[in-house]
């Protein structure tokens, strides 16, 4: 697939062989987000969503950092004035799509560059990856601002275990690119000229990757940290669905023929 560039708004979607780059473009507002990026990032995932060439996705920010959060006179102030209705209309469409983002059947991968607070951490909370940058501070700012996590309640828990989710959530303090590593918030630091060079590697990888990858992806958000006798039944019927995997023949194939398998993804 040749390199191409696709702009919404305040988001940009750069397609790079078999999988995009989406980057948050307000680099003056450290990428805060406003609604005109919201809307930018809607139009984005349908884009990449829809595209089966694309297997895996990047998102990272332009400039200095990934995301500052919610842009506080554009996004956080106008909260306090609205009925419980208006309050559910405006937030409704980003719970959509965080659910869309965090069940979407392509490998997501957060390459984390300074800033990545509030909203733009629970951006990487979604993601299956998170590389950071040696400069990178990451934290839920919510608490600072007088609010609560929208989705880090639920997944921080998983990623770094119950006390130091409760940590962070209640002092939103910020931690660094090595704390983070070293707690399990991200999976890899890097120097910051390489962290997209990283990411496109793992995308690359991940993107040649077989069906059941993807299969693994849907089985650990459904059943993931359930007791493992609630989960034998579902990783039964899984496995079932990778045999029937095109992929999963040419593997088997492959094998007996003695040279490596060609995936589709399919």
């Amino acid at each position: 697939m040749p390199e191409e560039t696709r702009e919404y708004g305040s988001c940009i979607v750069t397609v790079e062989e078999n999988y995009a780059i989406v980057t948050f473009n307000r680099p003056d507002k450290m990428n805060a987000f406003s609604p005109e990026l919201f809307e930018g990032l809607q139009k984005a995932y349908a884009d990449v969503k829809s595209e089966k060439g694309i297997r895996a996705v990047i998102f990272t920010g332009s400039g200095d950092h990934f995301s500052a959060g919610g842009d506080v006179a554009l996004d956080i102030d106008p909260l306090r004035n609205m009925s419980l209705k208006e309050f559910k209309e405006y937030f409704d469409p980003l719970v959509n799509l965080y659910m869309d983002l965090y069940n979407l059947d392509k490998i997501t991968i957060a390459a984390i560059n300074g800033f990545a607070l509030g909203a733009g951490f629970e951006m990487t909370l979604l993601c299956d990856f998170r590389i950071a940058a040696e400069s990178a501070q990451l934290g839920e700012f919510f608490v600072r601002m007088g609010l609560v996590p929208e989705i880090g309640m639920c997944l921080l828990p998983k990623i770094v275990g119950p006390g130091m989710a409760r940590y962070l959530c209640y002092t939103g303090e910020l931690v660094d690119a090595q704390e983070a590593h070293r707690i399990g918030l991200v999976e890899k630091v890097v120097a910051a000229d390489q962290l997209l060079p990283e990411a496109k590697k793992l995308a690359r990888r991940l993107a040649r990757a077989p069906a059941a990858v993807g299969i693994i992806k849907k089985a650990m958000n459904q059943i993931g940290g359930q007791p493992l006798e609630l989960t034998t039944d579902v990783a039964v019927s899984y496995q079932f669905a990778a045999t029937r995997t095109k992929d999963h023949v040419e593997a088997v194939k492959a094998f007996l023929e003695k040279r490596k398998p060609s995936f589709t993804g399919e």
